[in-house]
Parts: C-alpha cells; structure tokens; sequence
C-alpha cells in the first residue's frame, strides 16, 4: 500500500465517490451508515443529520468493500471476513461490518481527518487554563488525553505538541500515522504492525519498545494506547523517560487511572502490578475531552495525578 494511501489514484476517486460526496466537506467529522439507503454525517458546529441515500444499498457497500479490501491486500468477504478496517485518501479511517453480525446488515464508519486546528477558545478553556497546558506540554510533563470514541484526543494531542520548539527531539509511536511532526527536524515516526501476523514487514510494540529506548528521545508520544501498546507505554513511562504523551478511551481521569490500563493490560494477556499506583505517581496531567451535541470537541477537565488534584473540572477554573 502506497503511502498516501491512494490519494493520487483516479479508479480510487470514483470507486469511493458514492461516499465522498458525504464526507468531503471540511467539518465533516464522521459519516456513517446504519442501513442501508441512508447516510449519517456529523459535522462540526451542526450536529447530527440523516441524508437519504438510495444509492448505496447493501450489495453497493459490499462492491466498495471489495474493491478496498483488494488495493489494499487485505481479507474481506461477507461470509468468512465480514470485517474491513483501511486508510482512505486523505488519512480517514474506514470501518464497516457486514453480514449476520449485524442487524441491519450494515454497520460503517468514516472517521475523518480534514485539516483542522482548533481554538483554545473552542476548545472551551481560559487564558489561563490555555497557559498553564502550553507550559506542561513545554515542560516536558507526562500526560495523557482522554476521551470517548472521536472527540477529538488525536487533534488535541497534536495542538500540544505543536506549542514545542522544532529542534525538540520527539519519537511518536503508533500503528496509524495520526500524530503530526513533520515540523521537528530531529524527530521519527515509528509504526507497529496491528496485527501479530509477522508477514507485514512491520515490528511489534514490543520490539519498537527496544529501539526507540536506544535512540535518545527528548520525548516519546503514543497515539492511541489500546490492548497492543498499553503495555509498552507503561514501561516507556517507568523508565525514566520525560515528555511521555498519549491519548486512550476513557471516561473520566479517574476511570483512566484505575480502569482502562489494567484492562487493557488483561486483554492482551499481560500483567503489570499496582498499575494504578503507576500512574499516579508518573502522570503530571490527565485532560479529559468530550464532545458536545453541536458537533464541537471541548475539554470538560484537567487533573494532576501527581497531586491528586483538579485544576480545572467540568468547564470551571479551580486553580488555587
């Protein structure tokens, strides 16, 4: 697969233009089907709509999840490989299920990944509040953003990151390129392989945990941890290193620290102790973000594990 993911390719254009004719626009946040015949979008500062869309009945999307599944050498049939995960053009993330597993036959999502930088004003925060994220993140503080599914972790993780001087040396790692650090000179992007086939020409998370270790990195910055990286960022975080960034599924800080790690950790089989404990003693910062009906992302709190404090918590200043 083409680095690009296809985004030069005229057949790719028109093969996905049923779709793209709804996902196209830059405040398109996510489209998505439930049914076939009908389209879903979300679009920042809108909200919700649904779009009738007769064309693209069940047999349509299954003739697009074909032909993406072969440019992309990936499995997909409905009967034994329901299933298609895959990067558009333009970086938006592809997700469908068809078949029996579904009841309306059809479940699909775009996550979109137009262009945009967010306000601190519309990301809902004080000067002061602003002021005090550029200095942790400057600081090389150890911070995670939580958020539910799309509400916008990866964008906020790459506004923070955006605040610190070019020369600084980042290693981002991460199974999707998502974080953006094409402007540190000094910097690398490492990639994980998502699947343990051992055939994709990628190493694991664990391997990648060895080399970026060896390379001398000012600040190491995972995309989103899940069940294959949980583990490698805690060690990243034990030992010793400074600037460490993430973002995870989470509702609340509290449930981050005292849930998602340990479970994710158990998913994949893994054991770690008193993770918890970890994470309060290692996290500087927790910002938790979430979306609102108008289709914005805003950040609802801001906690110091370290200090067991809130600095900033359902919208609301608390700094002492």
């Amino acid at each position: 697969m083409s680095e690009d993911h296809g985004n030069n390719d005229p057949l790719m254009a028109r093969l996905l233009s049923p779709l793209s004719s709804f996902y196209e626009s830059e405040d398109t946040v996510e489209m998505r089907m439930v049914k076939p015949g009908s389209v879903i979008t979300d679009r920042r500062g809108r909200g919700k709509k649904v779009i009738d869309a007769p064309d693209l009945t069940l047999a349509a999307v299954e003739i697009i999840c074909k032909a993406l599944s072969n440019r992309f050498g990936l499995k997909f049939d409905v009967d034994e490989h329901p299933k298609l995960s895959c990067v558009l053009p333009g970086g938006h993330r592809f997700e469908c299920l068809l078949g029996a597993s579904v009841q309306s036959g059809l479940s699909m999502a775009i996550r979109c990944k137009h262009p945009f930088t967010p306000t601190w004003q519309q990301l809902g925060v004080t000067d002061m509040v602003r002021d005090y994220l550029i200095d942790a993140v400057d600081r090389q503080k150890n911070i995670i953003v939580s958020g539910a599914t799309n509400t916008g972790k990866t964008t906020l993780l790459n506004k923070a990151i955006d605040v610190l001087p070019d020369d600084r040396r980042l290693i981002a790692v991460e199974d999707t390129p998502e974080l953006q650090i094409g402007k540190f000179w000094d910097s690398v992007g490492l990639l994980a392989e998502r699947e343990t086939s051992g055939s994709s020409g990628m190493v694991t998370y664990r391997e990648l945990y060895d080399h970026k270790m060896r390379i001398t990195p000012d600040q190491i910055i995972f995309g989103e941890i899940s069940t294959l990286n949980a583990f490698a960022f805690l060690s990243a975080l034990n030992s010793g290193a400074e600037g460490v960034m993430c973002s995870i599924h989470g509702k609340s800080p509290h449930q981050v620290i005292h849930r998602k790690f340990d479970q994710n950790i158990a998913w994949a089989g893994e054991t770690m102790p008193n993770v918890p404990e970890l994470l309060m003693e290692l996290i500087d910062v927790i910002v938790q973000i979430k979306r609102s009906p108008d289709g914005w992302r805003r950040i609802s709190d801001i906690y110091e594990p370290i200090n067991d404090r809130f600095v900033f918590k359902d919208g609301k200043e608390v700094l002492p």
